[in-house]
């Protein structure tokens, strides 16, 4: 690993191992007087939070390697800015969105991919159930990345990740009320492309 990385993923596992190489470039002192968190500090906020960090990026880039870099990104400002920081989880959570729609229109790319975390249920796992699953999850990868912004941020905090509406709201920037009409216009425009194109 290299020195004053943040951890790596674990690609065949699909989580992040949380060792922080403290010798080289992460020094116990922050960099900035009072800006800044400690090396431990920083190491909890990543062992606590690293996980959803990583799968909020991942549903919006859905490319592996971008959102290793937006996650890491993330930790890297707190590691700066994050003695001012409260609500850590919410604070990196709108740092990592950003960072994920700056790299969207960079690209002027649009999130093809199924978020993950969204699984679709089966009980019949017969062949004909399960191409029918792989085809419900196609047309909701395309209509997940058709979805404006905050609908697409917003049905993948709440609806794929489990964030309550406040929480949204603070990492957002809107109000809870905003917040329900961006939910319901998103989950009815899904329902409706989806009813259109049965």
């Amino acid at each position: 690993m290299a020195s004053g990385r943040l951890p790596d993923m674990d690609p065949q596992r699909g989580r992040r191992v949380a060792n922080i190489d403290t010798r080289e470039g992460l020094s116990a002192e922050p960099d900035l007087k009072g800006a800044g968190l400690s090396a431990l500090q920083l190491k909890l906020a990543v062992l606590r939070h690293h996980r959803l960090v990583y799968r909020v990026a991942y549903s919006l880039l859905m490319d592996t390697h971008e959102a290793e870099d937006v996650t890491q990104e993330a930790f890297m400002r707190l590691w700066q800015h994050g003695g001012a920081v409260r609500a850590r989880r919410e604070w990196l959570l709108t740092v990592a969105r950003n960072a994920c729609l700056d790299r969207l229109r960079k690209a002027r790319g649009t999130l093809v991919g199924l978020p993950t975390g969204l699984e679709l249920a089966s009980e019949d796992h017969g062949p004909a159930r399960q191409a029918e699953q792989r085809e419900l999850a196609q047309r909701l990868r395309v209509l997940i990345g058709a979805l404006p912004e905050p609908q697409r941020s917003l049905l993948v905090l709440f609806d794929v990740h489990g964030l309550d509406g406040a929480a949204c709201a603070r990492i957002l920037g809107l109000n809870v009320n905003q917040v329900k009409v961006y939910l319901h216009r998103a989950r009815q425009r899904l329902r409706h492309e989806l009813e259109k194109s049965s």
